[in-house]
Formats: C-alpha cells, sequence, structure tokens
C-alpha cells in the first residue's frame, strides 16, 4: 500500500478485527501507521474470550489499548479548511428484544439464536448480566456516557452541517433484510440494539455507517442514509459476492482503498448499488410475509402446513431474485459457479455416484415434469411463467413465453446489462405457480438440463421448475396458444 496516498485520509474500523489480542493490536497499529486519524468501536468477535476474561472488562481494555494507541473511541471532530465533519462513534451489543418483526410460520427446524450464535458461547459477562434478556446491550451502551457527555453532544450537534456516525451492530431493522432471506432466520435476532437505535436517533446524522452482517448496504431511512461496507470474510467474497459488494468495494485488489464515505472536498459520498438496499429500494419491505422462504432457507427446514399457512419456497411474485442486483463481475462469478455444480451432478449421475443431499427435502431436488393438460389449466389462472428454452431458429413459440434458450442464453444471463436482467428477471418470476419450461421434445435432458440450472439462479427447489413433458409438440398438440415468429427479411440478388 502507499502510504502517502493515505497519509492525510481518516479511517473508520467498525469492528470484528478479532479475537485474538495480538491481531486486534497489529491491525491497529497498522492503521495508525498509514493514515492521519484512525476510528474504531469493537464488533462482537473482539469480546470474545475464555471463562475466565468477563467481556465487559476486555472492552473497558479495547478502550484502554486504543487510548495507548491513539486510535479514537470519542465523538469528535475532523476539519479540514472550512469544512468540518462530526464523527460519533457508538458502543453497543446485540440483544434479541431488538428484532419485534413476525416469526417465521409453517416451517419446523429453526434452530434458536443462542445454539448458532458463538456470542452465546464465547462471551462472558458479570453476574447478572446476559444476552437473552439485553442487559448485556444496555451494560455496553452505557459506556457510551463514559466516553462522552451525551447531553452535550446533541447540544453540539446543532453547529454541525455534517455529522456521521457509526456502529458496530444495526440500529434498525430496516438495516437488515426480512427474516426469511437469513441462511438462518433467527441470526436477525442477534444483530441489532434498541439502545443503539435510541441514540442514532436523537443523534440525527446525515450517515450512520454499521458492520456485524456482512451485506453491502446503502439505503435512506427517515433520513439517515445508512452505509454499509463489508470486507467480510475471502470465501462469503467469493460464494456470494454479490451480496458483499457495496459499488465496487471490495475490488479483489490486495491493498485496495477502503470504501469512502465523506471527502473534504465535496462532501458526502455518491450512494452506490448494494444488492440488498436496492433490491428493498424497488420492492419495498415485506415482514408479514412468514411462510415463504428462498431455496438456501429452506436446505434443512421441514415444512409444516397448519389452518391459513401453506410454506413455499420462492420470491413475492415479479421479484428478481437479490443477487442479480449485485454487480456484473460477481453475477457472472457466482453464475459460472452455479453452473459448474450443475454438470458436476449430470456427470455423476452418468456415472452412478451422484447422491442426494440430505440437507433437502425429500423429492425437492429433481424437477417435476407437467403435463400440457395442466398447463392449460395453470394458463386459465394466469399465475405462471413460460420459458422456451429451445436452441436454434423457431418459427412459433408458446404465446406470451419468455425467449430463453438453453445452454446459450441460460447460461449467460446474469451478465446482461443491469436493465435488461430486471426486466427479464421480474418476468421469469411473474405469477405464483412453477416456472414451466418448453423444450425441444426430442431433447428432454436438455430441457432437465436447463430447469436444473434455472432453479439454482433463481434460489428456488428445483421440482418448482417444471418440464412440459413432450415438449413444443405437446403444447402444439393440446391446442394452447402459439405465437408466429417473424422471419428476418432477406434479400435476393
Amino acid at each position: 500500500m502507499n502510504t502517502e496516498s493515505t497519509a492525510d485520509d481518516v479511517i473508520i474500523v467498525a469492528g470484528d478485527i478479532s479475537h485474538k489480542w495480538e491481531i486486534i493490536t497489529e491491525t491497529l497499529t497498522f492503521f495508525k501507521e498509514r493514515y492521519a486519524r484512525v476510528f474504531y468501536c469493537p464488533g462482537n468477535h473482539e469480546l470474545w474470550g475464555n471463562a475466565q476474561e468477563d467481556s465487559m472488562h476486555r472492552l473497558h481494555q479495547l478502550l484502554q489499548l486504543c487510548n495507548k494507541l491513539g486510535v479514537e473511541t470519542a465523538p469528535t471532530e475532523v476539519s479540514v479548511g472550512d469544512r468540518c465533519v462530526l464523527i460519533v462513534p457508538i458502543l453497543s451489543w446485540h440483544h434479541p428484544q431488538w428484532d419485534v418483526e413476525p416469526e417465521i410460520s409453517g416451517w419446523h427446524g429453526l434452530l434458536p439464536v443462542d445454539q448458532m450464535l458463538s456470542d452465546y458461547l464465547l462471551t462472558h459477562w458479570p453476574q447478572g448480566t446476559s444476552i437473552k434478556d439485553g442487559s448485556a446491550a444496555l451494560a455496553v451502551d452505557k459506556v457510551n456516557d463514559q466516553l462522552a457527555d451525551w447531553d452535550h453532544l446533541l447540544t453540539r450537534r446543532r453547529d454541525f452541517r455534517e455529522v456521521l456516525s457509526f456502529s458496530h451492530f444495526l440500529p434498525r431493522v430496516e438495516n437488515n433484510p426480512e427474516k426469511r432471506y437469513l441462511t438462518h432466520p433467527n441470526l436477525a435476532k442477534g444483530i441489532g440494539s434498541q439502545y443503539l437505535r435510541k441514540r442514532v436517533d436523537d443523534l440525527r446524522p446525515n450517515v450512520h455507517v454499521f458492520g456485524h452482517t456482512h451485506f453491502g448496504y446503502d439505503l435512506e431511512v427517515d433520513g439517515v442514509r445508512y452505509v454499509q461496507a463489508p470486507l467480510s470474510m475471502s470465501s462469503e467474497r467469493h460464494s456470494r459476492g454479490t451480496t458483499v459488494a457495496l459499488g465496487d468495494f471490495p475490488d479483489g485488489l490486495p491493498f485496495s482503498h477502503p470504501f469512502m464515505v465523506w471527502h473534504s472536498r465535496t462532501g458526502w459520498a455518491p450512494k452506490s448499488q448494494g444488492a440488498w438496499s436496492a433490491y428493498v429500494e424497488r420492492y419495498g419491505r415485506r415482514p408479514d410475509v412468514t411462510w415463504l422462504i428462498p431455496s438456501y432457507v429452506a436446505d434443512g427446514l421441514e415444512p409444516a402446513p397448519s389452518a391459513g399457512i401453506t410454506p413455499k419456497v420462492g420470491w413475492l411474485p415479479g421479484r428478481m431474485p437479490v443477487w442479480l442486483f449485485g454487480p456484473k463481475s460477481q453475477r457472472i462469478q457466482e453464475a459460472a459457479a452455479e453452473s459448474r455444480k450443475i454438470s458436476e451432478r449430470l456427470a455423476k449421475e452418468a456415472a452412478g455416484t451422484y447422491r442426494r443431499n440430505k440437507n433437502h427435502a425429500p423429492g425437492t431436488e429433481e424437477p417435476l415434469p407437467i403435463e400440457a393438460s395442466e398447463v392449460g389449466i395453470l394458463l386459465c389462472k394466469g399465475n405462471i411463467a413460460v420459458i422456451d428454452v429451445r436452441e436454434g431458429e423457431c418459427f412459433s413459440r408458446p404465446a406470451n413465453c419468455i425467449e430463453l434458450p438453453h445452454p446459450s442464453k441460460t447460461n449467460h444471463f446474469a451478465a446482461l446489462p443491469d436493465d435488461e436482467l430486471l426486466d427479464l428477471g421480474e418476468r421469469i418470476m411473474a405469477g405464483e405457480g412453477p416456472r414451466i419450461l418448453v423444450g425441444d421434445p426430442d431433447a428432454p435432458a436438455s430441457c432437465r438440463h436447463a430447469a436444473l440450472l434455472l432453479a439454482a439462479l433463481l434460489r428456488l427447489w428445483p421440482r418448482d421448475v417444471r418440464p412440459l413433458r413432450g415438449g413444443f409438440k405437446a403444447w402444439q398438440a393440446q391446442g394452447l396458444p402459439v405465437t408466429k415468429v417473424a422471419r428476418e427479411p432477406i434479400d435476393v440478388w
């Protein structure tokens, strides 16, 4: 890294450096050697320790270390010429009471938060203090009043046109996807703090930076811009870089610059696109939908229908899956990975070595063929998307179908320009019924391949992407509506 290029800059580190003291020290020292000023608040990992380590004591040790190194943990201003920004670090800890949105319904097997979040095992609190009842979050929050006079701070805030606060945890539920989209939905009970929310609401910063959830995020809520630009783990950047990225950060270079939030000449940085915040801007939030979950959440769970509740796998009708809102380069990489997985499955099937994934519910891994007569009924109800996956020149197609030849387009549609992809994605996901694939009647294996691939790309169970038995010939024989394809004019000389 060229230290001269950052020598006048200020960096904000929003926690989760490590649980190892020597790595925390080395990292903060690294930043101090390269930046003019370093602001920091600890994350959950920094408070991990053995049974003899009190997490509140460890927090105070971290603050002492920061003081020794010259790392700033209290509110203060940064001035450059005539421009000034007030920076406010806010200490916080999560508690389950913060999650006030409806619980997932119609599914069995959801793990409670204390059985999957390591903080319950690896942090140790003073007697009478716990994560479960919110007292640990309150104890951490009170340390903010030891670092600064908050009444005076709120009075001073009026003197600043530009205020930036930051925390590790989330102030608002709107800073997170609805819990049905989380790989483990009850993780929503281990990410935020109502005490943090109150401080941010009272302060009314222009921008609040947060961390913890590893989702690229840039969204305004009630007049405050909330930003998360996570470095995340290398495995996450590789497997789901579309939802990690915020704009072009992280760019994958060994020593890339951090995400810029504020500039002394121009003020706040322009808004950047994160997949989840773009998804929310497009469609809004629907936490009331508790029975509909993507396939990656449903794996390992058991549907449990009850009165008035029919559990389903998928997305709300007309909504493009969120990962397709991510950067094009990352989309291409993730789509290629899914394509390789399907090709590997088919090779194993051919060799007789394929074994069903035990995490998948029985009967969900295989595309379920559909008869033309059933398609006719569904068409009358108007709740399905018909996708023509035939390759080559076609003189007629199913009426109102989506043309997505396999493999020339199915393998590459994630590389489409953003606007074209959004239009295609929403058309594919139209309707509450299954996706119907119409293929070449003489190549059913190709249609099945397309169904497996589209299910993976759309985060659906394969059984819900249904190849038409008999292909386009069956469509015609059933008398289903057909559209003639206009042929390109040719010149005769």
